[in-house]
């Protein structure tokens, strides 16, 4: 038997390496941890040289975690992807090795790809939160070298941690990424920020109060700050099992130096009444952009919109995307000049296609619609290019 649904507002980009791992019928990571020496049962996953990126992904294309259709049936794939029409042009490698699961991607500015792969926890009943099994976690940051077509391995963590979400600076001399305790981690995360050249790290909200929400970082552009979508714990301490939680506060738009800090402070903006913030990256000029979700307590039911803000942090557009987004992600190019916008609409007007990811590009102050991909998960996910 699976474990006892847990809470269904643990949603979006904490849900979504889920709903890939679902996908594919492996066990789902959304959480992290710190960076130790790899322990016995630590697994190393296997690399095709076949499959390696060849040469640098040209202008006017993306990678991403994505369905490609095989047969009958969709496969997860890393691939590459036309920012044009949002077409398939070509796989790089299965989203999934050895038992591991892509849950991370990032471009640096010479164009090789930084690769997060995690595996466990092994859930070990049907109880809430499903016990999640301790030492039951393995993680890989790779990076594949686009002049060589090799990869090679920066990080590989202990089995009691897991990691996601790695996402290197642009100047590339910094990476951050989401990390917890392997059995511990449910909804009690928080980031490490690693120097490239000297492996020196330090960690931000660690000592936040468990049963809060935070997604994977995003870098600006000028690789000053970190954004990232943030939900505070509500109410009294929480002590129950792994799997299950509290309340916690809509979730607003967080800007953090990368310094290291035990709580989550800096420049924020909230959400509109009765939404909240879901994803977060950087846009041209020092401004960001999020995605904010509405309707009844998980924010799934109602409208979604982009939200464009200024490098002061007052919003100055929004731009619906439609309704019912259990799931979404966003991808601003190294240029800063075009982002794209990837959202899981599960309840399509009638007379339509059931549920599908919608693929829009912003630039120059203007949505455009890409594509549609069906299915009953996020389809597009982790954007670099």
């Amino acid at each position: 038997m699976r474990p006892v649904p847990r809470l269904r507002s643990m949603t979006l980009k904490y849900r979504r390496a889920r709903w890939i791992i679902a996908s594919v019928t492996f066990a789902a990571l959304t959480a992290s941890c710190a960076p130790q020496t790899a322990g016995p049962s630590q697994r190393t996953i296997t690399r095709d040289s076949r499959l390696a990126l060849p040469a640098r992904v040209k202008a006017g294309q993306f990678i991403s975690v994505r369905f490609v259709p095989k047969g009958r049936r969709n496969a997860v794939e890393v691939a590459v992807s036309s920012a044009r029409t949002g077409a398939v042009v070509r796989r790089l490698l299965s989203a999934t090795d050895d038992g591991m699961t892509v849950n991370g991607l990032s471009v640096d500015r010479s164009g090789d790809l930084w690769i997060t792969y995690s595996e466990g926890p092994v859930y070990q009943n049907d109880l809430a939160g499903g016990d999640p099994k301790p030492h039951s976690c393995a993680n890989e940051i790779v990076v594949l070298h686009h002049a060589t077509g090799l990869a090679s391995v920066f990080l590989r963590t202990g089995n009691d941690i897991a990691i996601s979400g790695a996402a290197i600076s642009p100047d590339g001399r910094t990476l951050a990424y989401d990390e917890s305790g392997c059995a511990t981690g449910y909804l009690n995360n928080y980031l490490r920020i690693t120097r490239v050249a000297t492996k020196q790290s330090w960690t931000i909200g660690r000592a936040l109060q468990r049963c809060h929400f935070l997604t994977n970082p995003a870098w600006t552009l000028d690789s000053r700050a970190l954004a990232v979508s943030y939900s505070a714990h509500t109410g009294p301490a929480y002590t129950g099992p792994q799997g299950t939680c509290g309340g916690f506060a809509p979730g607003r738009l967080v800007e953090l130096s990368p310094a290291a800090q035990p709580g989550l402070s800096g420049r924020s903006a909230a959400p509109a009444k009765g939404c909240g913030i879901t994803s977060a990256a950087p846009a041209a000029g020092g401004g960001l952009l999020a995605i904010q979700a509405c309707g009844a307590k998980d924010h799934t039911n109602g409208p979604a919109w982009l939200l464009v803000f200024g490098a002061d942090l007052r919003l100055l557009r929004q731009i619906p995307l439609g309704r019912c987004t259990d799931g979404n992600d966003l991808g601003t190019a190294r240029t800063g000049r075009s982002v794209l916008v990837s959202a899981y609409m599960f309840c399509n007007p009638p007379g339509r296609p059931g549920p599908v990811t919608k693929l829009w590009s912003y630039s120059d102050g203007r949505l455009r619609f890409l594509t549609s991909v069906p299915g009953g998960n996020l389809a597009v996910s982790h954007i670099a290019w």
